[in-house]
């Protein structure tokens, strides 16, 4: 894809995502949608060069994907356009065009274009984080080493074939998109699921043999990554690197902190000092995996990094 055509569906795609993204609930309220509205006309205006650049190219199957793509998305925003002024028809329009818009940004990963995925709040997502980190950290103090490698590796596996399966049967995937629920990204349809990352990740921390280092990495995980999105969200201001806060970050690095500390502590008897050395660098170092996981899921970046800086200690 020429350059200057790859640079018009980034841009786009990137408008795309930060008009959905701002209309989160979490971010806008109802006020006044005129500018929303204009730059849903815009998008709109886009739409045919951007389909006639695609129509310009040699013919692959690649191509013919991106241009998929382009037309399910012109449909939706054409079949879903909000009423003007109207909070619960913004928050439709913003539910039916996300996973169109995910569709199309998988996509675009064929020619190494890279578009952010939508994140929206939940907090039941939020939680699953959490329960699995304590489920995690739980094992690692209730099993013996070759035991926990064992039922990581099980979990690593049981998680692949499902990945695998989905891909061969699309109604399948429907199966388990549905049954995942309010737990799943939109994203999730089009690529590997987090908690398949996770079971991966957890596989790599039990192979290290070290329970304390691969505590750090489930609690730094666990704690850590929900407290960015809740605060990142909530007041998040500051913009670092890939839609990343920096109030989102100092909570990720407070949190896991916290939480690894105390688990260290008050269940593997660690004095408080180590615990506090090895649960902040962890932390610190998660958060800078979470701030540039871009093409690799943080589910698998942030603790196997976290793991590795308290190894080190």
């Amino acid at each position: 894809m020429a350059t200057a055509t790859a640079t018009m569906h980034m841009d786009f795609a990137l408008d795309v995502y930060g008009l959905l993204r701002e209309l989160d609930p979490k971010h806008w309220k109802g006020e006044e949608d005129g500018p929303f509205q204009q730059r849903l006309e815009g998008l709109h205006q886009r739409m045919a060069d951007l389909i006639q650049s695609i129509e310009d190219l040699e013919p692959s199957p690649a191509i013919e994907s991106i241009r998929a793509g382009l037309i399910d998305l012109r449909q939706v925003l054409e079949t879903h356009a909000p009423q003007a002024g109207v909070f619960e028809a913004w928050q439709d329009f913003r539910a039916n065009v996300a996973p169109i818009y995910e569709g199309y940004a998988v996509s675009l990963r064929q020619w190494d274009i890279h578009v952010p995925s939508l994140r929206p709040t939940n907090y039941a997502r939020n939680a699953f984080h959490v329960t699995n980190s304590l489920i995690g950290m739980s094992l690692l103090l209730l099993l013996t080493p070759t035991q926990v490698v064992w039922a990581a590796a099980f979990m690593m596996g049981l998680a692949w074939s499902l990945e695998v399966s989905r891909r061969i049967i699309p109604g399948w995937n429907d199966i388990l998109m549905a049954l995942l629920g309010r737990l799943a990204h939109p994203h999730e349809a089009w690529r590997v699921n987090s908690a398949t990352w996770f079971c991966t990740a957890c596989f790599i921390l039990a192979s290290t043999g070290n329970p304390y280092a691969a505590t750090v990495g489930l609690a730094v995980l666990g704690f850590g990554d929900p407290a960015a999105a809740v605060v990142g969200r909530r007041f998040g201001r500051i913009t670092l690197v890939n839609g990343r806060t920096l109030i989102g970050s100092t909570a990720f690095v407070i949190a896991g902190t916290v939480a690894a500390t105390a688990w260290l502590v008050l269940t593997w008897d660690v004095s408080l000092q180590s615990a506090v050395s090895m649960a902040l660098v962890g932390a610190v170092v998660g958060a800078i995996a979470e701030l540039f996981s871009r093409r690799i899921d943080d589910n698998l970046s942030i603790p196997v990094a976290a793991t590795l800086a308290a190894l080190m200690l």
